[in-house]
């Protein structure tokens, strides 16, 4: 492989989740990249077996008492191991187009201070044999053509690209949302969007395809925007400072 450009993130607690991402990687014709698995070390033989591409494996950090997932102390930990200049999130049970690394890339050249979100929709069977949509894209528009600015909260991290030093800029992913579920990757966009300096874009070329799978047991329950605690999260980092301190 070549010199790392961009390092692929993908926190995961099912290694069967895998799947859909190495056939996606096996495919980007960009080559520069790693891909980073962060996942509970009680899974890292079956992901050992599963996995026939070159790979980081992480052990997913410790859980605080009250946590829910540890997928921001995750995505902390996949960052303080990346190569590359360029972050792309790309989730478990995800899959993606070949040519969306050289896309995002391509995006970074241009614009490196902004934040680029693809589209996607959620399938029983996935691309290119694609099954019943059984959810579509909300975000997904005809009147701006394919590539223009958005809110900070349209930012999905399922498929997103983001410069390392964005991440760093704001002293990293909240940790403290490990608490809850369902938020991945808004944090760094909204406290990106408080200091400034930052852009927000989505690309419609860029599409991920991704398999429903089941959800941690009380999901809702633990939803942040439902129950209000991203509201005060927010409140939090408007009072004291966007800039945590998980990096340092």
């Amino acid at each position: 492989m070549s010199e790392i450009l961009i390092s692929c993130l993908t926190p995961t607690v099912r290694s069967k989740g895998l799947r859909l991402v190495e056939r996606a990687l096996k495919n980007q014709d960009f080559t520069s990249y790693e891909w980073i698995i962060v996942a509970p070390e009680i899974i890292h033989e079956e992901i050992e077996k599963e996995i026939t591409i070159p790979h980081v494996l992480l052990k997913e950090p410790i859980k605080n008492k009250d946590d829910y997932w540890a997928v921001y102390k995750g995505y902390n930990e996949a960052v303080r191991h990346a190569k590359g200049e360029l972050l792309i999130s790309l989730q478990d049970y995800t899959f993606t187009k070949y040519d969306t690394f050289g896309r995002f890339w391509i995006h970074y050249q241009d614009e490196p201070k902004t934040l680029v979100t693809g589209v996607g929709n959620k399938y029983t069977s996935v691309y290119p044999e694609l099954g019943a949509l059984i959810w579509k894209d909300p975000r997904k528009r005809s009147d701006f053509g394919t590539y223009y600015k958005v809110n900070p909260n349209d930012i999905e991290w399922n498929l997103s690209s983001v410069l390392k030093e964005a991440i760093y800029a704001v002293g990293g992913f909240d940790e403290e949302l490990d608490k809850y579920s369902s938020c991945c990757g808004l944090d760094i966009a909204d406290r990106l969007a408080m200091i400034g300096g930052w852009e927000f874009k989505i690309d419609q070329t860029i599409e991920s395809y991704s398999l429903v799978h089941e959800r941690l047991p009380d999901w809702e329950k633990h939803n942040p925007f439902t129950n209000g605690a991203y509201k005060n999260r927010l409140h939090f980092y408007a009072e004291n400072s966007p800039v945590l301190n998980y990096l340092k």
